[in-house]
Formats: structure tokens, sequence, C-alpha cells
């Protein structure tokens, strides 16, 4: 039976203590200040990214080819005869395409898996894959399994967002559009369609009503599901989570596995502070 390594980047959201869990590898990306550059997640905690983010807007970047190619080798040295790497959106981060570079030098020996989605909804395929990996499944299967279920869009990621500022300064949504959003006071909520492109699903007037119209999302879509992995994030607003949290106690309860957190440096880079957010993946 071969085995497989796996890679996830870490915009994927995946919580800093379930890698070793799960048996993955982190691949960090990078976020830029004036001063100082952080590797997402290792480098720097999330409270402290907040209080930077409130002084000023930073860049982020991909890794480069000799980190990717690094931990690969590292993969391979530990016993992997196969290695996945999973990654953000390729519509979103060039993580996907620098990966895809590497792997052309391994013989078909790495895989590159585009989840075409953002945030822990990206990141619950690396608890896919592991689960998958576990019950003896080569990495050509693992891709195929996964492939199926995302263009299924069996995992989804919802984002209530309370201020637009980040978005445009990102570029995630255009000047005019988020200036007149932000007069009207308009509260987007932002998911990937099923290229992997940021769009709002829904525009509702004011960030309470946003929370309510995530919240009926979910159960709808949750609703008569009996297995599925259910996660609940913020950007730095325990308020917001623990409202959401209230609201789904029973989505969370029957779930398999249940994720909380605060969204990772790389991701609150661009949608800011303030944020709720929910994921799923269907099982």
């Amino acid at each position: 039976m071969s085995k497989v390594g796996i890679i996830i980047d870490t915009a994927c959201d995946v919580p800093k203590e379930a890698y070793e869990k799960l048996n993955v590898a982190m691949l960090p990306l990078w976020v830029h200040f004036s001063d100082k550059s952080y590797r997402d997640i290792l480098d720097i905690e999330k409270g402290e990214f907040y209080e930077l983010l409130d002084k000023e807007f930073p860049k982020t970047s991909t890794p480069s080819p000799v980190e990717i190619k690094d931990i690969v080798d590292k993969e391979f040295a530990d016993g992997a005869d196969e290695v996945i790497i999973i990654t953000l959106s390729s519509k979103l981060s060039g993580a996907n395409n620098l990966a895809n570079l590497i792997a052309m030098d391994y013989d078909g020996k790495v895989k590159v898996f585009d989840t075409k989605n953002i945030a822990i909804g990206a990141g619950f395929y690396a608890y896919r894959a592991a689960e998958l990996r576990d019950e003896g499944h080569s990495a050509d299967e693992i891709i195929k399994i996964m492939t199926d279920d995302r263009d299924n869009m069996k995992s989804k990621t919802y984002f209530a967002i309370p201020e637009l500022t980040n978005l445009i300064n990102g570029g995630r949504i255009g000047k005019v559009q988020g200036v007149i959003g932000q007069f009207l006071n308009i509260k987007p909520i932002i998911t990937c369609n099923m290229d992997g492109v940021y769009y709002a699903i829904d525009k509702v007037r004011g960030f309470s009503k946003a929370q309510k119209k995530l919240i009926e999302r979910i159960k709808e879509e949750l609703s008569g599901v009996k297995d599925y992995y259910l996660a609940i994030c913020h950007g730095a607003n325990p308020e917001a989570f623990n409202l959401v949290k209230e609201a789904l106690k029973d989505e969370v309860a029957k779930a398999k596995v249940y994720v909380e957190e605060q969204i990772a440096p790389t991701l609150a880079v661009h949608t800011g502070r303030g944020l709720v957010g929910v994921a799923y993946y269907k099982l």
C-alpha cells in the first residue's frame, strides 16, 4: 500500500493544533508589513496580527519555490511514496500554480489539488484527505473522490462581512461598488462559485441582518444531511461568533468534525476585522 503525504497551505485555515492530529504538513504563506514579514500561523499570533492590521494594510505572498520544495522533500524523506498538495482556490492565490510547477519535478509522485474554495471550507479537504489516506486510499483515489466532492459543491464557505474597506483595498471588489455599498450600509455574504471566484451570494442592509441570513442559509443547506464537517470562524469578533454558534447549536452537535477559530492572517488581510463565517463539507 502506498504511503501518502499531505501538505496544505495555511490560507486554508486548518487550526494550528490540527496539523499533528491529522498528520498533515503545513505550507505557510507570508504576510508582509512595512517593517517586518511573517510566516502565516508560525511567526505571528492572531491577536497580534489584528492589532497590526488596525494600523496598516499589509500584503500577502506565496511561499518561494525553494520553501515548497523543501516541504515536499521532507514528506518523501519521512517515508511518503506520493504527496498531495492542497491549496486555496487558484483564482484567489498563486500557491496552486506554483505548486503545480514544483510538482513537475517529481515524475507524477506529487499531485496538486485546487479546492476552489476559501478558508476552512478549503481546509476541510485536508480532513477528508487524511481520512481517506487512513482508510488506505492511494493519492489518485483521494484526488478523484475530492474532485467529485468539489465539483458537486459539497464544501461551502460563507462570510458575513461588516466592513468593505479591506475587500476594496485588496482589489476583491471594485472601489465604486464598495463605496456605494458602504454608503448604503450594505453587508455582503461572500462565498466562492464553482470556479473558485469570490462573489456576494447575498446582500442585506446591516450586519445583524447579514448574520441572520447566514444562519438561515446554513440551516437550510444542512437540513437532512447526516454526515458533515462544520466550522464557525470569525475575525476578532467573538460576539458575532457566539451568536452564530448558539443559533447553530443543533448543527454543531451533529457534526462529525467541528472546528472553531479566528481566521488566519493571510485571509484577514483581505476581509478585515469583524467578519463571521461558517463552512461545511457534506460527506
